[in-house]
């Protein structure tokens, strides 16, 4: 395997992980909206699939503002 095949498939593999991140924020989203689950077991939900980093509040990436 070439090392541009590589990163093709690694390509590949981020582009579904943002996918499946985003079908896991969009169920929270939607669990949160009806009722179904209280703001704090949302945050433990979205924490469990890794996506909480994304949302955290204050959180900038490391940037200055």
């Amino acid at each position: 395997m070439s090392r541009v095949d590589y990163l093709l498939a690694e390509l590949r593999c981020a582009s579904l992980r943002a996918r499946l991140w985003q079908a896991d924020i969009d169920a929270v989203s939607l669990a949160l909206k009806a009722g179904l689950v209280e703001p704090e077991q949302a945050l433990e939900l979205l924490n469990d699939c890794d996506c909480l980093q994304l949302i955290e509040p204050g959180n900038n990436n490391g940037e200055k503002t």
